[in-house]
């Protein structure tokens, strides 16, 4: 279903007026049989054409619009993988109209026009967002005057340091398992593997330690000074923000792709890169722009990467998924 909702959703406007001005031929020419079959016909294509025009010219570019949710950014609040044989894209009904009477809120899904920053990331990765896909969906998580920054999660077992993505490695080896179906949380209460809560025995069999010592660091995200709750997203962050040259990141291509991105939104004032009095860095967000991100926050091209994103590019607010059946719920 995916691909064929995905193509009539997004039929161009043109595509439809010439559509509307075929059935509305086909009608009068329809009209002029003299036979049941030919009237019902031309009724038929006149019901086809208003249907269109209603939805397509009215509805769609001022209400409400169908969506696909291509990758897994958005994972677990919205589906977008093929692991296998498993696939699931959910289909989402967005609201067009409500940023026309307020502005972006903290914690709203939106759904926007990628900024070219995010397309020439996306054409370097060439695996999470490809360039072809044009509208992004992500959660806004800073709207403009707020300041931010976000601290990674690692564990501390014995005195040696693990961060999510060692942990990972650990558990995909003693339960032989490929990784990218492994999901690591770190939280106050202790370590979380696919939703649940790992045993002290268990952690000590992956890292093959005997009673370790195991202190957990959650990631977290800070904005206006007050460190966010967040259960909607997969994982906690791994990697810091503001960028600093210290980490491995930034010895690929596409770091300094991104180190390039960071400075000019610094350069530009979508960005205003700060520091408080205990010497923590973080940036302040610029005048009509949002700073958003995936709820898969390591499997996400989003404003760490790539910048924040003008209010002007933003389409709509996510409403409602409606497909698949099994997953019709409002989005929160």
């Amino acid at each position: 279903m995916s691909s064929a909702t995905e193509w009539i959703a997004n039929l161009p406007w043109h595509t439809v007026v010439i559509v509307i001005i075929v059935l509305i031929g086909l009608r009068f020419a329809l009209l002029r049989l003299d036979s049941a079959f030919a009237k019902s016909a031309a009724e038929t294509a006149e019901s086809l054409a208003l249907a269109m025009g209603l939805v397509f010219l009215v509805i769609r570019p001022f209400f409400v619009q169908a969506f696909y949710i291509p990758t897994q950014s958005m994972e677990p609040t919205l589906m977008g993988h093929n692991y296998g044989y498993e696939r699931i894209h959910d289909h989402i009904l967005v609201n067009k109209s409500v940023y026309r009477i307020r502005e972006p809120r903290h914690g709203d899904i939106v759904v926007f026009k990628a900024p070219p920053e995010a397309l020439g990331i996306s054409a370097d990765l060439s695996s999470d967002e490809m360039p072809k896909q044009m509208d992004y969906i992500k959660r806004v998580v800073a709207v403009e005057g707020d300041k931010l920054y976000i601290k990674p999660g690692y564990l501390i077992v014995d005195g040696d340091m693990y961060d999510r993505v060692r942990l990972i490695q650990q558990v995909a080896q003693y339960e032989s398992i490929p990784p990218e179906k492994i999901r690591i949380r770190y939280k106050s209460d202790g370590v979380y593997i696919n939703g649940l809560r790992a045993t002290d025995e268990q952690l000590a069999n992956y890292m093959g330690r005997v009673n370790p010592k195991i202190e957990v660091n959650p990631g977290y995200v800070v904005r206006n000074g007050v460190k966010l709750d967040e259960p909607y997203i997969a994982e906690d962050p791994d990697l810091p923000y503001p960028w600093n040259g210290t980490i491995d990141f930034f010895d690929s291509d596409r770091g300094n792709m991104v180190k390039e991105f960071f400075q000019d939104a610094i350069n530009d004032g979508k960005l205003h890169l700060k520091q408080d009095k205990d010497g923590q860095e973080y940036v302040e967000v610029g005048k009509d722009y949002v700073f958003v991100m995936g709820d898969n926050r390591n499997h996400s091209s989003d404003s760490r990467f790539w910048g924040p994103v003008h209010e002007d590019r933003i389409q709509g607010r996510a409403l409602f998924v409606f497909w698949p059946i099994n997953r019709i719920h409002w989005v929160r």
